[in-house]
């Protein structure tokens, strides 16, 4: 016995896409700059310094000093040295009138006055270290400074861009289709 048979194949369809990637190139050159320090103005002024140096008392006390102030200092010692060897001569007198006195008052006034200290003091200074005055005044310093800004300028450049397309295909593959068929077979074969 043949029967019918329907047969029904399907195919479907396919679609291809053929891609290329868009391309971009950026270019940035550097820009340039200048920067400028100009010089600040200063202005310096200053005064001398001063330093003085006293040294009379140091020559005073070397017996250097000037003749009218050794002069002076001597002669102001005179009225007491006066009145010194007044008394002196006065008690000398007592001793010589003394002549209950055993030993010789001649011989003992001859070695006094041979071992007498001078009354006048020829040193008008009394030597020292510190006879030499120093004094120092320093100078004064007067500083103007103006400053100046930095100067600073910058010119850019543009940035340089390239962009390249991309490709997109699609189409079809394969078309969709349907086939329907009737045939016959042999159930028992």
């Amino acid at each position: 016995m043949n029967n019918l048979r329907l047969s029904i194949h399907q195919t479907f369809a396919s679609i291809g896409i053929d891609a290329e990637p868009a391309t971009q190139e950026m270019r940035l050159p550097r820009g340039e700059q200048l920067i400028e320090q100009p010089a600040a103005k200063m202005n310096f002024e200053s005064t001398n310094s001063q330093l003085s140096i006293d040294s009379s008392q140091a020559w005073h006390a070397l017996g250097k000093g000037p003749n009218l102030e050794w002069s002076s200092a001597i002669y102001s010692q005179m009225k007491s040295v006066f009145l010194q060897n007044l008394a002196r001569q006065v008690e000398e007198g007592k001793r010589m009138s003394n002549i209950t006195n055993p030993r010789s008052a001649f011989a003992d006034l001859a070695q006094d006055a041979l071992f007498r200290d001078n009354l006048v003091d020829y040193q008008v200074a009394e030597p020292s270290y510190n006879n030499v005055k120093l004094e120092f005044a320093p100078g004064d310093v007067s500083t103007d400074i103006e400053a100046s800004p930095v100067v600073i300028e910058y010119t850019p450049h543009k940035a340089e861009i390239e962009a390249y397309r991309g490709k997109l295909d699609i189409y079809l593959r394969q078309r969709n289709s349907i086939s329907i068929e009737v045939s016959t077979y042999d159930l028992y074969k």
